[in-house]
């Protein structure tokens, strides 16, 4: 089965890539990310306490119910009505009026949510783009409405705790950008990353006697450089939970695109 799921979805994404470039890409704004030497708060496997993150584009704001909604009409086997079983999950857009749109039930412009990882890959795909890695995510995200690296700052970090609900600080009005341009990456929605599934915390060791007695509960924070990080402590933990047909009500997607 794993094999046939890459035939699988070239099959849905064909009526994309057989015509010419999605409406959804033109109103769609990336910005540019220039790269550089940064030491992440995950502690990655094997990986130096620097890592060197390549420049990237990022979209400026997360997809949009309105961007998903033209993506489906000119790929409605992702409808919600019409997504083969294999990609499909309870919850998709299940908050929507219809299968083709979100009607009066969600603000068209809004980031939308409860999308799998499946279907928000198909959407950055179609938009010849992809979903940002977790590290480049957090690379972004570092930055607050003039620092390019704000972490530094402990009064900036803590109002991160309140990310993911309608009390995050770049959820209200009229929230600037960030130092990149970028909106919204400590908002009231959190977003897939194209890893997720490599972000593997530390493994609860309860029963084993191994003698390591901090590796009892909570092992998650072992995977961590800075365990104060809260932004990015917090997607960590929940991305790493989650499969890739699991929707949430505040979790969506925002796409990448390499630099040439």
């Amino acid at each position: 089965m794993e094999r046939l799921l890459p035939l699988m979805l070239a099959a849905i994404l064909a009526p994309a890539t057989a015509g010419a470039m999605d409406a959804t890409d033109a109103p769609a704004q990336y910005r540019a990310i220039d790269g550089g030497p940064f030491r992440s708060s995950v502690r990655f496997e094997e990986a130096a306490a620097t890592m060197p993150v390549a420049s990237f584009q990022l979209m400026e704001r997360p997809v949009s119910n309105a961007q998903y909604a033209a993506f489906l009409a000119t790929h409605p086997n992702w409808r919600r009505d019409r997504i083969p079983a294999v990609f499909a999950s309870p919850g998709y857009l299940g908050h929507w009026a219809s299968a083709d749109g979100p009607g009066a039930m969600a603000d068209p412009q809004a980031p939308v949510v409860h999308v799998n990882w499946y279907a928000a890959d198909a959407y950055c795909r179609a938009q010849g783009a992809r979903l940002p890695t977790f590290l480049e995510w957090e690379y972004a995200a570092a930055a607050d409405a003039t620092r390019s690296d704000a972490r530094s700052d402990p009064a900036w970090r803590m109002r991160q705790i309140n990310d993911g609900t309608p009390r995050a600080m770049d959820a209200a009005p009229g929230a600037p950008a960030n130092a990149w341009g970028v909106y919204g990456l400590h908002g009231a929605t959190w977003e897939w990353s194209g890893d997720f599934a490599s972000l593997l915390g530390d493994s609860d060791s309860r029963g084993q006697e191994d003698g390591e007695a901090l590796r009892y509960c909570g092992a998650t924070a072992l995977s961590f450089n800075d365990r104060t990080d809260y932004g990015v402590v917090k997607r960590f933990v929940l991305l790493s939970a989650l499969q890739p047909a699991a929707t949430l009500g505040n979790l969506g997607f925002r796409c990448a695109r390499s630099q040439p």
